[in-house]
């Protein structure tokens, strides 16, 4: 039974708890925004370009190998695997972008595939897993990140955006219902000490950064701890790395105390 106290803190201006939201429903929606042209904008290809050249400069045995490339969009990023001679199997859960990669790529194993709730090991189990640009278009990052634990035999790769602060947290952000966004409408932003908290949580005896971020102002910020997940206009993006053995790269650095 509410009384007069109760009913005050309950309605109008005053509140007990700070947790009031606008009001959204992404189920409603038809899909908002640009479709797959936008992997090929300008502003994609320099990300891309960065990112892979980032990569390629820490000279980790990748060559030859089974890779599971996550959230492959039109699966420009796996061509850099492909000219490694890695046999490649990309996943995406826009039918539209699979499409688009098969009708760019036939010679790619590609499938429609949700990395929050299918069951992956059914596409066998892979030496890299890839993971660039998607954990932050899921609502559940860890149930993405255990999912891909169970087909990783070797080393995780995995590049977010990320929110600014310097404890284990996630940051839930409204998204579009467009190509390259979350198919639900709900994204997130963790920090990164919440993605090695979780790699290393769910198997991964090992987490790595890079001691040198990708040559790109998305990768290049100030650490204010102050929840953000972006300067400028430009997303905060990290890039991390894990396996179940050490990886021998001096160009990465752990991110477990204690090792």
């Amino acid at each position: 039974m509410l009384n007069s106290s109760d009913s005050q803190h309950g309605n109008g201006d005053t509140h007990r708890y700070s947790g009031r939201v606008a009001a959204r429903s992404p189920q409603e929606e038809t899909k908002l925004g640009r479709g797959i042209e936008v992997f090929d904008e300008d502003v994609a290809t320099s990300l891309n370009d960065a990112r892979l050249e980032h990569l390629a400069s820490l000279g980790l045995d990748i060559n030859g190998k089974r890779v599971l490339d996550a959230g492959c969009g039109v699966g420009h990023l796996s061509r850099f695997f492909v000219a490694r001679g890695c046999s490649v199997v990309c996943v995406d859960v826009r039918t539209e972008n699979v499409a688009e990669l098969k009708r760019r790529h036939p010679e790619t194993e590609a499938h429609v595939a949700d990395v929050e709730s299918d069951d992956l090991s059914r596409f066998g189990e892979f030496d890299i897993v890839f993971c660039y640009g998607l954990l932050y278009h899921l609502e559940n990052p860890i149930v993405a990140m255990r999912n891909l634990r169970k087909v990783c035999r070797g080393l995780l790769i995995l590049e977010t955006n990320v929110c600014d602060s310097d404890q284990p947290v996630l940051k839930l952000v409204d998204e579009s219902l467009s190509s390259n966004q979350a198919t639900g409408g709900i994204g997130s932003r963790p920090s990164p000490s919440f993605v090695a908290f979780a790699l290393n949580r769910i198997g991964f005896r090992h987490v790595y950064q890079p001691i040198e971020p990708p040559d790109h102002r998305d990768f290049d910020f100030e650490w204010n701890n102050d929840l953000s997940d972006s300067r400028d206009g430009h997303p905060n993006r990290c890039v991390f790395f894990a396996s179940t053995a050490p990886v021998e790269c001096a160009k990465l650095t752990s991110l477990l105390d204690g090792q």
